[in-house]
């Protein structure tokens, strides 16, 4: 069995740059004084521990890490989720137009209407907008059939968009 005295392990760890490793010793099992010298090291961050099969049972090593303070925590990712605060998020202007309609007794626009006006990629688009907003609780959607338009209910003023055919 070989391995490192506790006192060669602290200096290569004094020495050693972030990602450099040493074999610390090789056999069956590390010496309780090296052992206990890694232990230290790793629990203060400065090395990780891993083991190797070798031909004369394992080799046990060491990876250098950078020093604790100067470690920067990674980015996992870029997309926060956040409330977009501005006046023209494409439920406020879909909420707009369903409130104007309410008010003038127009029939509620279809989603593919209320895409084409904000702006948005599609039908879909539109009804995920749309389920948001009952979600909130800004509107109520009563479907009367399939051959008529949903007429919309309007939560903060308690108007509705008027029953119109398809």
């Amino acid at each position: 069995m070989q391995a490192l005295s506790p006192d060669q392990f602290e200096a290569w760890v004094a020495r050693a740059v972030p990602g450099e490793d040493v074999v610390y010793c090789t056999g069956l099992r590390p010496s309780e004084a090296i052992g206990a010298a890694v232990r230290a090291l790793h629990e203060r961050g400065l090395v990780t521990m891993t083991t190797k099969r070798a031909d004369e049972g394992f080799r046990f090593i060491a990876q250098r890490l950078p020093d604790p303070p100067r470690r920067v925590p990674e980015r996992r990712g870029r997309f926060v989720r956040r409330e977009i605060r501005g006046r023209y998020t494409a439920e406020r202007m879909i909420l707009k137009i369903l409130v104007t309609a309410a008010d003038k007794g127009h029939p509620c626009p279809t989603n593919g209407e209320l895409a084409r006006r904000v702006g948005l990629a599609g039908a879909a688009s539109a009804s995920y907008r749309m389920r948001r907003l009952v979600a909130a609780g800004k509107i109520a959607i009563e479907e009367p059939s399939p051959l008529e338009r949903r007429v919309v209910t309007i939560a903060a003023t308690g108007k509705q968009t008027r029953r119109a055919m398809l």
